[in-house]
């Protein structure tokens, strides 16, 4: 992908996400936050991207990748009021279904276009196919890394600063001071525990801190222990013996990296 094709897809994705605007502040936050995080998360992929040295139209095709990620959550919101993929519609289908509507991809060579409507598709899938040749996994293994790191910030910020977090991006979930076992014995396995699993906000946070067994590359690795944000959610769950345990476990996960 050459640089003006990416500068050409980045004018079309401001002005289409910004046509979801109001002017309406309460009513704008959650897609300025999704708009906010796309960038972050451009940012993100570059990085790691430079890592593993891409370079040229390779790092154009990742921050391409990057910035279509979550396309479809502009749609699902609008639609559902909601960016809970299981009460609505799966936010990376949306997303390619606004690709392919728009043809925004269709000037680039079929191959670019394929392999970033893969890369959306599986950027939020619960594991990703083994059949695809190394040149393919490794845009899927810099978009769901990119895209964890930020979400990790987004909310480690809301703890650190003890802001309320946007409820649409908890997916509503209550506040309680109970946890999910099953989300605790899937860190405690070293697995990323499951979405369905989820019942309060505490099960969200374990969640996300088990995302730490589903990363790829050693630069995000060090990205996690620089920013300090995966242990900063850690700490804003429950002081308990079980929680403790199992927040050990994620350290040491960090530590062994």
């Amino acid at each position: 992908m050459r640089t003006d094709q990416l500068s050409r897809l980045k004018t079309w994705f401001n002005v289409y996400t910004r046509s979801f605007l109001t002017g309406e502040t309460l009513s704008d936050s959650p897609m300025v936050l999704k708009i906010e995080h796309t960038a972050r998360v451009c940012d993100n992929i570059r990085h790691l991207g430079r890592s593993v040295d891409l370079a040229g139209g390779q790092l154009c095709m990742a921050e391409a990748i990057g910035l279509f990620h979550d396309l479809g959550r502009f749609e699902q919101y609008r639609r559902y009021r909601t960016f809970n993929d299981r009460q609505s519609a799966n936010h990376a289908s949306l997303g390619i279904d606004v690709l392919n509507e728009t043809a925004v991809l269709d000037s680039l060579p079929a191959d670019e276009k394929s392999m970033i409507i893969e890369a959306i598709r599986f950027h939020n899938a619960p594991a990703l196919p083994g059949t695809k040749p190394p040149s393919s996994m490794v845009f899927l293994h810099l978009i769901r890394d990119a895209d964890k790191l930020d979400i990790w910030k987004i909310f480690a910020d809301c703890y650190r600063h003890h802001r309320r977090v946007e409820p649409a991006i908890v997916q509503h979930l209550p506040d309680l001071p109970v946890w999910e076992a099953k989300i605790v014995n899937a860190i405690m396995e070293k697995r990323v525990a499951k979405f369905q699993d989820m019942k309060c906000l505490n099960d969200f946070k374990l969640l996300q801190i088990s995302w730490v067994f589903d990363l790829h590359f050693s630069e995000t690795f060090r990205q996690v222990k620089k920013r300090g944000d995966l242990l900063a959610i850690a700490r804003s769950l429950p002081d308990d013996p079980i929680l403790r345990r199992a927040i050990a476990v994620i350290s040491e996960r960090l530590k062994a990296a």
